[in-house]
């Protein structure tokens, strides 16, 4: 079999199987197979933004044309940011001109980020070790706040809500929850959180709601992605810089420093965003174990977070959740 029908068969194979026992097989035949191992990698890859849903080919192929691994290189300078939207879109035209027919509906789907082989990243990870990386998201650890020491310490109430990383890079916005999936239809707040962000690449994360005024109608998920978006509100609680958010741990400062960030967003924004569509979460401030005990009394469900705690990735035990 030649590598062109190879590798449309494998898809097929991999589409055709429903189980992840099945499918882990396939991959595992073929994981010396680059490129494989590279289509794979550009349809799951969770930071890969190509911006082209809306392409549509004039041409889908010829008979005798070129192979997809000639045609990746495009595919290397959209990620790259070399092209604007219209060398993009040219370039991936000029493409459809001359690959072959049998890869040519793959490529499209490759580039439009509609290619679902119905993989998780587990399945995928056993065959490539570290090819994919799962979607950053952080949680506070359930262990006895009584044995909490790393004071001094923020203690905020639980947020409740769509959980949302607001994600600003090279000025453009995305909206996903705690599993990489993309929130559409928020597009009318994207100038805030540019405004917000001050030229900065960053992950903003929080809850989405529902507001009624100055009050939270809804905090169900399911209620909040079907709401009108001009009734949704960010309530935002953490701050992460974007080369530390992708690698799913960033050292560099501690959690009183990016919830300050926050706070001074907010104030350098304040003229341009008049009528914000976020709040930050307020916290208490405590010193000991005593005004610990205080602030979890008075709140009753609350978040623990130490104040030189870093952000990383999984659970985080310089935070403590109570609820």
């Amino acid at each position: 079999m030649s590598k062109v029908n190879l590798l449309s068969q494998i898809v097929a194979n991999l589409q055709e199987e429903t189980t992840q026992e099945a499918k882990y097989d396939i991959l595992s035949q073929y994981e010396k197979e680059a490129i494989l191992k590279r289509v794979v990698s550009i349809a799951y890859n969770p930071w890969i933004n190509l911006e082209m849903q809306n392409f549509e080919p004039k041409r889908m192929g010829k008979k005798f044309g070129m192979s997809i691994p000639k045609f990746l290189h495009i595919i290397d300078d959209i990620i790259d940011d070399k092209f604007t939207q219209k060398e993009k879109e040219f370039s991936c035209h000029m493409a459809m001109m001359h690959i072959n027919e049998t890869e040519a509906s793959l490529f499209v789907k490759l580039i439009k980020q509609e290619l679902d082989l119905g993989l998780t990243d587990e399945t995928i990870n056993k065959v490539w070790p570290g090819l994919i990386m799962s979607y950053p998201i952080s949680y506070p650890s359930a262990k006895d706040y009584k044995s909490f020491d790393q004071f001094p310490a923020a203690v905020q109430p639980i947020s409740r809500g769509l959980r949302v990383n607001i994600i600003i890079h090279k000025n453009k916005v995305s909206y996903k929850d705690k599993l990489g999936q993309d929130i559409k239809g928020w597009k009318i707040y994207d100038k805030q959180f540019i405004n917000l962000a001050q030229g900065n690449n960053t992950v903003f994360d929080g809850h989405a709601v529902v507001s009624k005024g100055i009050e939270i109608a809804e905090t169900d998920n399911q209620k909040v992605l079907e709401a009108d978006p001009k009734t949704i509100r960010f309530i935002l609680w953490d701050v992460i810089r974007f080369d530390g958010f992708t690698k799913g741990e960033d050292t560099r400062v501690g959690y009183n420093w990016r919830h300050n960030g926050i706070e001074h967003m907010q104030i350098l924004a304040i003229d341009k965003n008049k009528q914000p569509c976020y709040d930050l979460l307020r916290a208490d401030l405590v010193g000991s174990q005593e005004q610990l005990e205080m602030s979890v009394k008075k709140m009753k469900s609350c978040v623990i977070k130490a104040l030189d705690g870093t952000w990383k990735q999984g659970t985080d035990n310089s935070q403590i959740i109570i609820d």
